[in-house]
């Protein structure tokens, strides 16, 4: 997987609370209009994804292609992320910031509450418009996020394929 050209900050950007979801927070659920305005999916499509994780200096720590998956069960979209944490916080909800690099192409990065930038971007969840029904789930663009988290590492630099690769 290439690494995406530099970002104009137009990009789109999801800052996603996280439940804890039974245990299994690191399959995150979202609902059919995150699915629609977001990832760009009709409802019951089941698509692929490629995900670049980063940490929070901007470094890849690994790209992976995984399927975003329609549940006719709950109607929900859920995807598996890799998150470098295992027990869910006691204290908050984790974020999780997603960029578009391109069509199903993304790069993210979870904040835990004690992380920086993890106030700036709660507050920015928390005074924007959510999108659909479920936990909050808002859409905006780099430069917002940027505005409101300078030092954000989404723009990357995001490392070579090699490196971890899985």
């Amino acid at each position: 997987m290439a690494t995406a050209p530099p970002l104009t900050g137009t990009e789109y950007v999801m800052v996603a609370q996280v439940p804890k979801a039974g245990g299994r927070w690191h399959q995150v659920h979202f609902n059919v209009d995150v699915g629609k305005e977001f990832f760009r999916v009709s409802v019951g499509e089941t698509h692929t994804l490629r995900l670049e994780w980063i940490d929070r200096t901007g470094k890849c720590l690994s790209q992976v292609t995984r399927p975003l998956v329609f549940s006719h069960t709950n109607r929900n979209y859920r995807v598996e992320f890799d998150f470098d944490v295992e027990d869910y916080p006691t204290t908050d909800r984790p974020l999780l910031l997603i960029v578009e690099l391109g069509l199903r192409r993304f790069r993210y990065l979870l904040l835990m509450p004690d992380d920086v930038g993890y106030d700036e971007m709660k507050e920015l969840n928390e005074r924007m418009p959510s999108v659909g029904k479920g936990v909050r789930r808002v859409i905006t663009n780099l430069d917002e996020v940027e505005l409101a988290w300078p030092s954000c590492p989404l723009r990357g630099p995001a490392a070579s394929p090699e490196v971890g690769k899985s």
